[in-house]
């Protein structure tokens, strides 16, 4: 008989909810406290499509469905005075039926809702108006949480506790561990609009993220042609935002982004005026002993992709399918934490750098503001960044390759921008998701050439090694031994796990001679089949590989902006 865990989440947002619902799918036992009383409101509005991916597996498909939330197909951006908009569209094969072309636009508070409602229904204990005061995880094998329930005090004891209680998390503030981001110095201010859809075409359901002097503005279209419109600007306005009063500050700013009032119209706003401060932050550690830190509890980096409640679904996911691991297999809980806090942090830096170089890249053609200027990275020596993986491997020492610099830095949002690229000027419903198909055609063309130039490919290090690490099987949320390339220096490429046949075709590459297409060949040969090539950049990428053309010069291949939940490699 499996061995069952009892586990108490704290918090019943979507990272909370996915916790709990992923803790029982796996066979767990869960019980969920929330502070609140839902439905209650909260920000957070447009989606990503591997959150629906995690949902569905979930089994809440049918519910999403019926619940008629706007399909978002992208996001577009009027990113940069005077550039033509550009749209990142989520088109894409669906390799397996939890793959999703789209993603969704919700009313958070019927969203989270729906998602309470499932977990009750599948007969996890839920308890709100129940807040956690205090945790005791001084046992790293037990946790013990005191709650109050009324005017009353109780003690709750668990094998697991899930800290999914958003910005406010007791846990995160009990351990100290949270750290504010100095690069993304910003508040939000935002408020509703009665504003029909303006679109019909393929621009229907799209996020607007639009930049102006002092900031940008997203615009999400919700249910009810009502759209969500916000503000996002330096902690500096803040001192204005007292003296004016938050509507009339609102109201002035938003005038300012002449190209989101002209979607706007003559719209009525509907609600009141709100304001968030102190947003970005991540945690020194996500995870240790008994205890995991989900979603918001654990860190947020911007509102700019909308990856704020995908990253909470990842993570509770992520959490669910460790606390079953160490349940299966004690003597490994100490890799699993370092599995659970790697994966995470790497995440949240793929956003962190992914957002960096669209701010960097807009502040070259904005005008001169204290915004944008201080989103601009220009230097190899910025204290503002030293603490982030991403921008050490930028800022690296490397001659031979040019993409590791700040330089071309601002040319991958350059690039990311070209493929999205709009065929007019201005926001037209003439736009189609198909006009961007050429310049994608281009930029794979591209790649391919400079990758079929490659007559020697040379691997860093002495040796070819298989390391152990985690992967979240797809349908089952299990956590599984894997195994992935490496060094002996400890460089790895963990994206995809590869078999002992795999490492033995890279180990050639020691040896002899190797082009990049004989080691495509090889590749697909020995079963990987169209991840050959992704295999082969990741590790380039990785810098466990690099390539070299019939002269003998390196191949330069531009390092790719990534973050998870879009295309179909989807992390969990």
């Amino acid at each position: 008989m499996m061995k069952r865990a009892k586990v108490t989440v704290i918090g019943a947002g979507p990272a909370g909810c996915v916790a709990a619902l992923s803790l029982h799918k796996l066979g767990h036992e869960v019980e969920v406290y929330e502070k609140g009383h839902f439905p209650r409101y909260r920000i957070g509005e447009s989606f990503l499509p591997g959150t629906l991916s995690i949902l569905n597996r979930l089994g809440l498909q049918k519910k999403i469905d019926a619940a008629g939330f706007v399909e978002k197909p992208s996001a577009t951006f009027l990113w940069g005075q005077d550039q033509a908009p550009w749209t990142f569209s989520f088109a894409t094969p669906k390799t397996a039926p939890w793959v999703f072309d789209h993603a969704i636009q919700v009313k958070r508070e019927e969203f989270d809702a729906l998602l309470l409602d499932e977990v009750r229904e599948r007969g996890i204990s839920v308890f709100e108006g129940t807040p956690v005061t205090d945790v005791d995880i001084a046992d790293p094998g037990r946790a013990t949480l005191t709650v109050r329930d009324g005017d009353a005090s109780r003690v709750v004891e668990c094998d697991f506790v899930i800290d999914a209680g958003g910005a406010g998390s007791p846990l995160a503030r009990q351990l100290k561990v949270r750290r504010y981001d100095e690069f993304y110095k910003n508040f939000a201010v935002w408020s509703y609009f009665r504003c029909k859809e303006p679109f019909e075409g393929d621009l229907k359901g799209t996020t607007f993220s639009i930049t102006f002097q002092d900031g940008w503005v997203w615009m999400i279209p919700l249910k009810g042609d009502i759209y969500s419109v916000g503000l996002v600007v330096d902690r500096s306005k803040a001192s204005e935002v007292k003296e004016l009063g938050p509507e009339r500050f609102y109201r002035e700013t938003l005038a300012q982004a002449v190209r989101a009032t002209a979607i706007l119209g003559d719209a009525e706003m509907i609600d009141e005026v709100r304001i968030v401060h102190d947003w970005s932050y991540d945690s020194e550690h996500f995870s240790g002993g008994a205890y995991f830190l989900c979603g918001d509890a654990a860190c947020f980096t911007d509102p700019l992709f909308s990856q704020g409640v995908h990253l909470a679904t990842q993570s509770a996911v992520s959490a669910a399918s460790a606390i079953d691991r160490i349940t299966r297999h004690e003597d490994e809980r100490e890799e699993v934490h370092a599995w659970y806090n790697r994966s995470y942090r790497e995440t949240y830096e793929q956003y962190h750098e992914f957002l960096a170089s669209f701010y960097t890249f807009a502040s070259f053609t904005e005008p001169e503001s204290e915004f944008w200027r201080k989103r601009r990275i220009s230097e190899s020596d910025d204290a503002r960044l030293n603490r982030l993986r991403w921008f050490d491997r930028l800022v690296q020492d490397d001659p031979e390759n040019p993409t590791t610099s700040v330089a071309d830095f601002r040319d991958r949002a350059s690039t990311m921008i070209a493929i999205g690229r709009h065929q007019r000027k201005e926001l037209s419903d003439e736009f189609s998701e198909s006009e961007l198909n050429f310049a994608r055609v281009r930029w794979i063309s591209g790649l391919t050439k400079q990758l079929n130039r490659i007559t020697r490919l040379k691997w860093t290090g002495d040796e070819v090694r298989l390391t152990p690490y985690y992967k979240v099987e797809p349908l089952s949320f299990r956590l599984e031994r894997k195994q992935v390339l490496a060094n002996e220096d400890g460089a790895d490429m963990i994206k995809f796990p590869v078999e002992e046949e795999q490492r033995e075709i890279f180990r050639r590459v020691l040896k002899e001679t190797v082009s990049y297409k004989t080691l495509i060949k090889q590749l697909h040969d020995s079963g990987l089949g169209e991840l050959s090539s992704q295999i082969v950049i990741r590790l380039m990428e990785a810098g466990l590989l690099s390539g070299y053309d019939k002269n003998d010069d390196r191949v330069v291949v531009q390092d790719r902006l990534r973050f998870d939940g879009v295309g179909v490699e989807y992390e969990v």
